[in-house]
């Protein structure tokens, strides 16, 4: 490699190029693999390095070999995909991309596996911007445009095609050599630390998002032609004379650990205590991202078997209660419905300035004309209506309530959370689960004006949790067998109107709301609140099974 500048005498027709770097192909694949392990990949290295060193002992000779095992495996990574007339275009991209996967794991802790790259392609343009701030703006042209600057800079010379391609082989075959060296000595420690932190192969950069997002583009590309799936042709309402209206409000990023109900030392439940809701302690959620829970919450699949493609594939709990003869109506204030509602009447909140919308967000409580106007011209005998909130979604808490609703100071009004004091952070999150509650009351207010020959039932529950800077991890998206469960454990609250005649309150007031539950128990308990005999329907999983008049009648 040389660095050459050309002299007053030679012609000077653009002086901006005065400057190159003068190297051979090889030099630049290790030049970029070089930038990959020590600046890239920052977050593996410090991971690896504090699980290594947290051992009661360990070989530095074993220490050394992880940065030098992962500067092998990008050689050969770059020394593939480097082809001569694409490299730079490759390098700029994966440079861009890169940049911005390392500013998610270093300030947010985030790991770009498959949910990750879902939810990023899933997200729109309003929530992808509230991400931005100068912090990341001056990150992005430290990490990204200074270093694709001096990759425009540099002159690359190749070799004639089958120069070129030995000199490719030899670089490749001298990392694997040096790979087997490292795995020959230190297998037993490589094996022994994978297994016991396996979140760290989910740092590395580029592989891990390549990797996801193939599969991701994969499964939209190649499996979009799936056959729809009916998973029951004749479902029925177990009532169809009875006059029935149930809304169920699906929360967004609300962690239970923040819920008065679940102890929590705030009163971040004050609207909604007054209706004596009952409210269960430990639900785990299925996913910790949106586009996985939202799903899997209205699908016959349980967590452990969950497939996004099947469940967009298949019926849903939203269609077994059309089919049935139910009214539905989905109402979203969020990025959509991730397909649930697609064969069904939906609303999108409208996000026109207005006195609840600042045009690109709108506060929850736009929720409630719509529910108002379905709930004076109710169409049929049995209604079902969703409510997808907007509810805690960050990173700009801040913008999810008026000014009037917060009631916790003082607070974090920056997307770049992580530079907010943690008492203005969770002050900030509070407001937000506080203001959720003030909407939820509202909607269970408008179900109570109903006449009393209605039977009215309520559930809420949120589709994940979120991190609040706890061991550095901050918002959601992680690995689910990683996450924290701050991310996982959401809260879930059920009322049924005095009037009920199915669900009653003394029976709500008995059922077991400490025993371990999940979204697994969702479409079940769903069934039976709407009213739905359906041959789905497991009573195991039902929440409410014991809250049934007649048991029998909702079983084949």
């Amino acid at each position: 490699m040389n660095i050459t500048s050309q002299t007053p005498a030679q012609k000077k027709p653009n002086r901006s190029k005065r400057f190159y770097i003068h190297c051979s192909a090889n030099a630049f694949v290790v030049m970029i693999a070089c930038y990959y392990c020590l600046v890239i990949n920052i977050p593996f290295i410090q991971g690896s390095f504090s699980a290594i060193t947290s051992l009661a002992s360990f070989s530095w000779l074993f220490l050394l070999s992880v940065p030098l095992l992962l500067l092998c495996l990008l050689i050969i990574f770059f020394s593939i995909v480097s082809v001569r007339w694409l490299l730079k275009p490759i390098n700029y991209l994966l440079l861009i991309i890169s940049s911005a996967v390392l500013y998610g794991s270093l300030n947010y802790g985030v790991v770009f596996d498959y949910s990750m790259i879902q939810n990023t392609f899933e997200t729109d343009s309003s929530e992808a911007l509230s991400y931005l701030n100068p912090q990341l703006i001056a990150f992005l042209l430290l990490f990204c445009a200074l270093p694709v600057f001096i990759l425009s800079k540099v002159k690359i010379h190749f070799t004639r095609p089958h120069q070129e391609a030995i000199s490719r082989i030899k670089l490749i075959v001298a990392c694997c050599s040096l790979i087997a060296l490292v795995v020959v000595n230190f297998y037993a420690d490589y094996a022994a630390t994978g297994r016991n932190n396996r979140i760290l192969k989910k740092e590395l950069i580029p592989f891990q998002y390549l990797s996801s997002g193939y599969k991701y583009m994969r499964d939209q590309l190649l499996y979009t032609n799936m056959e729809f799936k009916d998973i029951d042709a004749t479902p029925t309402l177990i009532a169809p004379n009875t006059t029935s209206v149930t809304v169920m409000v699906v929360g967004e990023t609300a962690r239970a650990e923040n819920f008065s109900y679940q102890g929590y030392k705030r009163n971040t439940n004050p609207y909604t205590q007054k209706y004596n809701v009952t409210y269960f302690n430990n639900v785990a959620s299925c996913g910790t991202a949106t586009a996985v829970s939202v799903p899997c919450m209205f699908s016959l699949q349980t967590q452990d078997n969950f497939d996004r493609l099947a469940a967009d594939n298949q019926q849903n709990l939203i269609d077994l209660a059309q089919q049935a003869g139910s009214d539905v109506l989905w109402v979203d204030n969020n990025s959509g419905c991730k397909n649930v509602c697609t064969r069904v009447v939906n609303i999108d909140i409208p996000t026109t300035p207005s006195a609840l919308c600042d045009g690109k967000y709108c506060f929850d409580e736009a929720l409630l004309a719509p529910l108002k106007r379905k709930l004076a011209n109710l169409s049929q005998a049995n209604t079902v209506i969703v409510l997808h909130m907007m509810g805690s979604h960050g990173p700009t808490y801040f913008k999810r309530y008026p000014d009037k609703f917060k009631q916790f100071t003082p607070t974090c009004d920056r997307s770049d959370i992580q530079n907010c004091s943690l008492d203005e952070l969770v002050n900030t999150y509070d407001n937000t689960i506080a203001y959720s509650d003030f909407v939820n009351a509202q909607v269970i207010k408008q179900l109570k004006a109903l006449p009393n020959n209605i039977d009215k039932q309520f559930l809420y529950v949120s589709d994940h949790g979120e991190s609040l800077g706890e061991a550095g991890a901050y918002l959601h998206g992680f690995p689910y067998s990683f996450a924290p469960s701050t991310q996982t454990h959401v809260p879930l609250y059920m009322w049924a109107d005095e009037h009920n005649q199915r669900i009653t309150n003394t029976c709500l007031a008995n059922l077991d709301t400490r025993a371990a539950r999940s979204h697994n128990n969702i479409f079940h308990t769903l069934l039976n609140l709407i009213g739905i005999k359906s041959k789905t329907y497991q009573a195991s999983l039902d929440l409410l099974a014991s809250c049934q008049t007649t048991p029998s009648e909702i079983k084949l």
